[in-house]
């Protein structure tokens, strides 16, 4: 009998303690915020502790609508902090398992962004941005893929005001 008492009582906080998927989210949010709020220098530190929360959410939860954002949300983090090959991994699993939802066309365009940021690779950002423009032919990022390609074309940021500024002395003015 006592066996069967001090079995319940350890299930009961074993069970008990366990966080709750509302309450994962919480945390998850709290520490997304004092993320945002010191954007201009995400800490290794804080990245990897965000994403140990996302990859413990993902792998709890992994169909649930929230590990959608949660999956976006986490490449998004290591192409700040430079993980290349992370990013990529979350981009392709967002992808993979929630293929036909809105977000998974979002994170095909931003393969191109993570090689370009995160990964360093040029060539791979234009292949990304191409594959996107097969798939989402009629995608409003399209235009901003092509843009994203022509940008990668030019050879420093010099080049590119140097062409914005062309273009805008080209346009007509409206004023009289």
């Amino acid at each position: 009998m006592k066996k069967y008492l001090l079995l319940a009582i350890v299930l009961f906080v074993f069970i008990g303690c366990k966080p709750t998927k509302e309450s994962r989210l919480e945390e998850i949010n709290k520490l997304e915020k004092q993320t945002l709020i010191d954007a201009k220098a995400i800490s290794q530190s804080r990245a990897d502790s965000l994403l140990n929360m996302y990859d413990s959410f993902i792998e709890d939860f992994p169909k649930d609508t929230n590990a959608m954002t949660i999956l976006y949300n986490a490449a998004d983090i290591c192409t700040n902090v430079k993980y290349c090959d992370r990013a990529i991994s979350y981009l392709e699993r967002l992808i993979d398992d929630f293929p036909s939802s809105q977000i998974a066309e979002l994170a095909k365009f931003k393969m191109g962004v993570v090689y370009e940021q995160a990964c360093n690779n040029k060539e791979k950002a234009k292949e990304a941005y191409i594959l996107f423009k097969k798939e989402y032919p009629n995608s409003s990022m399209s235009n901003d893929a092509d843009i994203m390609l022509y940008m990668l074309e030019m050879s420093d940021e010099t080049e590119i005001i140097r062409e914005f500024e062309a273009k805008n002395t080209e346009t007509p003015s409206t004023e009289n």
